[in-house]
């Protein structure tokens, strides 16, 4: 996904955020009451500044070993090479908890007893590390991240 992509969700989010901010007019005459199907669970809309930040950071740590749109090294899936996975929803990440994404951020990631992503634990601040995560979800395709939202809507 590239950079454009990613300004473009953003201008939607914000223009969401604003259309939905609005208040609208009360109807003139009362509609029958129906019942209305039940609708999913929907996350809320990350801040464009939310965004940003995940950006920003993304680019100043993250960015050199999974890729300056997180699309990851080209050989994170070859055996016995280390290489970092995309964050953009098409490799593992959707498949854990947000506490589990926290986690590997904080404490960082060993293969075979080795390690292979730095913790950044007293580098990055909950509020940043929450601002990258917002970032790279943003990057997901929607029916990841749905599918993510929906495994983790009680966690």
């Amino acid at each position: 996904m590239n950079r454009a992509f990613v300004l473009l969700l953003i201008g939607v989010a914000a223009t969401t955020q604003m259309a939905c901010s609005r208040e609208e007019p009360a109807p003139k005459r009362a509609e029958p009451a129906t019942a209305a199907p039940a609708l999913p669970e929907i996350a809320p809309v990350p801040s464009i500044e939310a965004l940003n930040r995940g950006a920003r950071l993304f680019q100043e740590h993250c960015a050199q070993c999974h890729g300056p749109e997180a699309q990851g090294h080209p050989d994170w899936q070859t055996p016995g090479v280390v290489a970092a996975p995309p964050l953009n929803g098409t490799g593992n990440d959707w498949k854990r908890t947000r506490a589990q994404l926290i986690a590997v951020i904080v404490n960082g990631s060993k293969r075979n007893g080795e390690l292979v992503m730095p913790g950044w634990k007293g580098r990055l601040t909950d509020a940043e590390i929450g601002d990258l995560i917002t970032w790279f979800q943003a990057l997901w395709p929607p029916e990841v991240y749905a599918r993510w939202h929906k495994a983790n809507a009680g966690s």
